[in-house]
């Protein structure tokens, strides 16, 4: 079973893969953040930090997960 305390972030504008993925790390114990657009995801990396981020890159644009990327690890290295 995985450590409790560890937060996934997944950002993916599949639903089908967002939901597959949740409900893979929550049975294994991990709190889980989803975001459907960049948008969305970009907020999300603003209200908190993350253990690890799951990141389609290319939702509305070919470079959105690359952004999402960078944004985290400026905010947050350890992620």
């Amino acid at each position: 079973m995985a450590d409790l305390n560890k937060t996934i972030f997944i950002a993916d504008d599949d639903e089908d893969v967002r939901i597959q993925v949740r409900l893979m790390l929550e049975s294994e114990g991990y709190t889980v953040i989803e975001a459907e657009s960049e948008v969305q995801a970009l907020g999300e990396i603003e209200k908190g930090n993350f253990d690890l981020a799951v990141l389609d890159l290319m939702m509305e644009n070919k470079d959105s997960g690359f952004i999402l990327a960078h944004k985290i690890k400026a905010k947050n290295p350890e992620t």
